[in-house]
């Protein structure tokens, strides 16, 4: 909890809004891709993890209930000392982007019906570069892991204001309650319109290899990005079932609390 949906939206409105995040981010892809790393070798997400990793060691938290990763510490472990690394010329490269579930449908309409296109003067987009460069192999690691803190930033807020919610409720922890939870974010997490999809490319396969909390083999992050594609291909539900737990104002504002926090952290940090 969240599910990737939520992650994905969250990513996306992050580079979006101008903030910390947006100004700090070069390796757009990365970043995207980071976002889903703590569930892909826990086994949750992706079909095919033979050796999972378990929960407490992927998220930086107790095994408890209602988890709440400890971001603080991966910052500290993972993200403070790759920035340190980092080189001035590393905050001039190029962003890279990850495709988009528009692009795709276009890719596949010129494939199956290239009469369509044969009009089109429309060049393929090139990136100018200038003086600059695409991100180094540095950067683009730097960018998959403050995209993993993101994801336990998240995760540790959206299970914090749960738990708070239950407290205020006179609610306690138990399976009816977690069908529930998970059927109400379920519904949420279907309405956000995305469209992000990571591209395979090298440099990403390589960054996921040297992640530095342990590697994500080239084969895991293949499928976790047919996943994610499936994800993104299937959302923007235009509506939801009544919530059974939670409620609208619980996920405006804790969506729009993970976004806040999340840049503040990060612009404070750095």
């Amino acid at each position: 909890m969240p599910s990737w949906n939520i992650h994905i939206a969250q990513a996306e409105r992050l580079l979006e809004r101008g903030g910390a995040v947006a100004r700090t981010v070069r390796d757009a892809n990365a970043f995207l891709f980071g976002n889903l790393v703590p569930d892909i070798m826990v086994g949750y997400m992706v079909p095919g993890i033979t050796d999972p990793i378990p929960y407490r060691t992927t998220h930086f938290a107790a095994p408890e209930f209602i988890p709440k990763p400890r971001e603080r510490e991966f910052w500290d472990t993972y993200v403070m000392p790759l920035f340190e690394q980092l080189g001035e010329a590393d905050s001039r490269c190029v962003t890279v982007v990850p495709t988009s579930i528009v692009e795709e449908r276009a890719a596949i309409d010129r494939i199956h019906f290239p009469q369509r296109f044969e009009s089109d003067d429309a060049a393929a987009p090139v990136t100018e570069t200038g003086e600059t460069a695409l991100p180094s192999a540095a950067r683009t690691l730097f960018d998959l892991v403050l995209g993993t803190w993101a994801h336990l930033v998240a995760d540790n807020l959206w299970n914090t204001r749960v738990n708070q919610f239950l407290d205020e409720h006179g609610g306690k922890p138990s399976e009816q309650f977690r069908i529930k939870k998970q059927g109400d974010f379920d519904g949420f997490g279907k309405m956000l319109p995305i469209t992000s999809i990571p591209r395979e490319t090298p440099e990403l396969v390589a960054a996921a290899a040297a992640f530095p909390q342990y590697p994500v083999a080239s084969d895991h992050v293949h499928d976790a990005i047919v996943v994610t594609h499936e994800i993104v291909r299937t959302n923007g539900a235009p509506a939801h079932a009544p919530y059974q737990l939670l409620t609208e104002d619980f996920f405006e504002i804790t969506f729009a609390e993970v976004l806040d926090t999340t840049d503040r952290a990060l612009e404070e940090r750095l």
